[in-house]
């Protein structure tokens, strides 16, 4: 098999619990997409355009099941879906978030297949 190698705007469908804190709020939901620079997001409380959140992603067969994003920003809002970008791109941070990525698709290649 060819080596995973995710370009910027690639993003991965996939599902991991995530909460959120920021600007007097505190929400848990799903992440629905997820990439170098951002992420898709359904959550249990609202957020609004601008907003500045911390996420804490929870990646099950990760090697270390936590993935902390210090600063994301809310670029839309659909009722309870949001759209974030990652502001503080460090390469410690990027290097992890490929380390999910590329642990979620091993995990899920083979178990389940489309068409």
């Amino acid at each position: 098999m060819a080596e995973f190698v995710l370009r910027d705007g690639q993003r991965l469908k996939t599902f991991a619990p995530v909460r959120y804190r920021g600007d007097g709020i505190a929400g848990e939901g799903i992440i629905k997409d997820l990439s170098l620079s951002g992420s898709y997001i359904i959550g249990n409380k609202p957020v609004s355009i601008g907003m500045v959140l911390a996420l804490e992603i929870f990646v099950p067969g990760a090697p270390a099941a936590l993935l902390l994003i210090d600063r994301a920003t809310v670029k839309w809002v659909k009722r309870t879906k949001f759209g974030v970008t990652f502001d503080t791109f460090q390469p410690k941070v990027a290097e992890r978030i490929t380390q999910v990525i590329s642990t979620l698709v091993k995990t899920h290649h083979g178990s389940s297949r489309n068409g």
